[in-house]
């Protein structure tokens, strides 16, 4: 079975969050990139990739991990 990519219009309207950290133990390199941001520069519909693309760590090498997280609701207008 095979899953449809993300893109980055669905994490938006989900209100999640793109987070990427350093695989390697010990280093604590994090992230939190600006959705908004990324929609604006790349399009709604610009498909995350499946892994990190061989991206690495600035601090130490390692390869970088990505992730999705539940952002806080946001309040209603009125």
């Amino acid at each position: 079975m095979t899953t449809k990519p993300w893109t980055l219009g669905a994490i938006r309207d989900m209100n999640l969050q793109l987070e990427a950290a350093c695989a390697e133990p010990g280093c604590g390199w994090f992230t939190t990139y600006d959705i908004d941001k990324m929609v604006s520069e790349f399009g709604a519909d610009c498909e995350l990739p499946t892994d990190a693309g061989g991206l690495t760590c600035g601090q130490c090498g390692a390869p970088v991990d990505f992730g999705l997280a539940a952002k806080a609701k946001r309040a209603a207008a009125g």
